[in-house]
């Protein structure tokens, strides 16, 4: 098959790349019709750190990514819930599928869950073709779905979620969202669709702040006037919840300054092992914090019926489309930043 592959730091190559096969009998494979970029995968890119994972030059060959939907094309013996044919989607990764946590629906604790595309581990679905091990917890079927809200369902609207809840929004609170990427500007969205009554909106790209007030938020540029102009705003306390969205070295510092006394800070973005926060100011603030990798397939529940009933729009994400055959040049872009980019859909077709 043909696939975007990891050559090390900014090298991701489109080439032939062996065919998955089923690597357990409760693992489907699915024909990818369209996969996605997400920001964690700049850490890759960029030759940095995922967790423990080092990508710099004896960095290991691997296929990449792990935002696709498509059709399953064969299943092994213990898939009960999906068949050949089935239009599914599929969570950013996944557990083993046996341990009693994945048996429980808790495959983000199970020992053995990772992501797909960041390591040869768990290859990923940048490619024509894809292995989904743990199938049944991990596929959804994109009935009564588009296209573009089942991609954004696999990791980054699913994220937006798990992260803005771990910040506690409150009826007719505050709430400063750092990072507007799809899952900055998801959580714009679902701020307000959870009763906040005040939404600031951070991110230096000035487009990107646009489309945050589009959707009713205050935006900001990062600076040294952020903090007294959101304290100005709120009485002089801060925003109740922060919600830090990009992994950014510089938006995981500015989050503690920004939150009111005994607020909630919510981290999602994936840091660099030399991120640090600020104890003294945790301590004396009463501040509660927050970081985790979420459990996809546990979000849906919850947003699935938002976006069926058309509370939840997640409208105008997806700002390029490219082939497989360019994805080199899709990373360099959204890498960029450049030409408006916000989520760039790769077509396999």
């Amino acid at each position: 098959m043909k696939a975007l592959v990891f050559n090390g730091a900014r090298d991701i190559r489109y080439e032939t790349y062996a065919d998955p096969e089923l690597r357990s009998p409760n693992s489907a494979i699915l024909k990818v019709e369209s996969c996605s970029i997400c920001g964690s995968d700049l850490h890759m890119y960029h030759g940095a750190h995922i967790g423990d994972k080092d990508y710099g030059s004896e960095a290991p060959k691997f296929c990449c990514g792990h935002e696709f939907i498509g059709e399953v094309v064969e299943t092994g013996p213990e898939v009960h819930g999906h068949k050949v044919g089935d239009k599914v989607l599929a969570a950013g990764g996944t557990g083993c599928g046996q341990c009693p946590a994945c048996r429980t629906g808790k495959a983000g604790t199970c020992v053995h869950s990772t992501a797909f595309g960041i390591s040869p581990t768990l290859e990923g679905g940048q490619a024509e073709f894809v292995c989904v091990p743990n199938a049944d917890a991990t596929l959804y079927s994109r009935d009564g779905l588009s296209d573009d809200h089942a991609m954004l369902l696999t990791d980054g609207m699913a994220t937006a979620y798990f992260g803005l809840t771990r910040a506690e929004p409150k009826p007719g609170g505050s709430v400063a969202i750092v990072g507007l990427g799809p899952i900055g500007l998801i959580g714009v969205e679902l701020a307000y669709l959870l009763g906040a009554s005040q939404v600031f909106a951070i991110d230096p790209v000035e487009s990107r702040r646009k489309m945050a007030e589009k959707l009713g938020a205050t935006a900001f540029a990062p600076g040294p006037d952020l903090v007294p102009q959101i304290r100005e705003l709120t009485g002089g306390r801060g925003a109740q919840s922060v919600f830090e969205a990009s992994g950014a070295s510089g938006a995981i510092a500015s989050t503690l300054p920004l939150v009111a006394p005994r607020g909630n800070v919510s981290f999602v973005g994936i840091p660099e092992p030399t991120d640090t926060l600020s104890l003294p100011l945790i301590m004396f603030k009463h501040v509660t914090v927050r970081g985790g990798i979420c459990d996809v397939p546990n979000m849906w529940q919850h947003l699935v019926p938002m976006l069926q009933q058309g509370r939840l729009k997640a409208e105008d994400l997806f700002s390029h489309d490219f082939k497989l055959s360019q994805g080199a040049e899709a990373y360099s872009l959204f890498d960029s930043r450049d030409d408006g980019v916000i989520k760039i859909r790769i077509n396999v077709d």
